[in-house]
């Protein structure tokens, strides 16, 4: 994702978003922490640098979900808010945790993302860890990162579904690794690694299928003969790895 829009939309996310959700109650410091993070997110929507540049350590870190680091936001800042806010607009903050440690703090919690380009929505799971120090009585930032989670947007489409038989069994990435265990279960293909991970297989094609929560997809492998010999994961940066079907 570009870093601009990223890092706008980290610094500038409206306080009315931060405030309009059901949280969990907190200590007085964990308020304290939580108050802090949405005075910065308010003086973001009202352009606020005064405020802003209290609320920020002078060397404040901030590394975002394509691995950008950014030394000094505040020096930046002011170029970021020359765009406007419908560009980039989190909604639903969600799932706060707050730590305190005495005089340090981490907050971390959830929301999702749009991003207006033309005629398309462009929507992003994420979450975000800031990190807070206690000085002069005051919560000032000082590290901030944020990453996707990874939601796959994928459609499924229509395939015939008597295959999915074929795929039944178990699969091996790795000689210690959980097995996983593929199964058809009212007319739809599930996969199962266990720990409360089963989950649906959706179709891209007979033979390609994907879950909803990893951007990766694997492709079901044949031998000669027709028979299914296990699959091949395709993470989503273009690297691989096969699977052994071991029963």
């Amino acid at each position: 994702m570009r870093y601009v829009a990223c890092l706008f939309v980290a610094l500038c996310i409206p306080a009315s978003i931060i405030h309009a959700q059901d949280k969990p109650k907190f200590s007085p410091a964990q308020q304290e922490v939580l108050e802090a993070h949405n005075a910065r997110i308010a003086a973001g929507e009202k352009r606020d640098y005064a405020t802003y540049s209290r609320l920020v350590a002078d060397e404040c870190i901030y590394s975002d979900d394509d691995g950008i680091l950014d030394t000094n936001p505040k020096v930046h800042i002011l170029e970021l808010w020359k765009l406007p806010l419908a560009y980039d607009h989190g909604v639903n903050s969600r799932d706060y945790v707050i730590h305190v440690y005495g005089n340090t703090a981490v907050l971390n919690y959830r929301l999702t993302l749009h991003e207006q380009f033309t005629d398309a929505d462009i929507i992003s799971e994420q979450r975000y860890t800031e990190t807070y120090i206690r000085q002069n009585g005051s919560w000032l930032l000082v590290a901030k990162h944020w990453t996707n989670l990874p939601v796959n947007f994928h459609k499924p489409v229509a395939v015939d579904t008597s295959v999915y038989k074929d795929y039944v069994g178990q699969y091996e990435w790795r000689p210690l690794d959980d097995v996983e265990t593929i199964s058809v279960k009212d007319g739809k293909l599930r996969t199962d690694f266990g720990e409360h991970l089963d989950e649906e297989y959706f179709p891209l094609g007979a033979e390609t299928f994907f879950v909803k929560n990893d951007l990766g997809s694997v492709t079901f492998v044949r031998d000669a003969q027709g028979h299914v010999t296990g699959y091949t994961y395709h993470r989503w940066d273009g690297q691989e790895i096969h699977a052994k079907k071991i029963k």
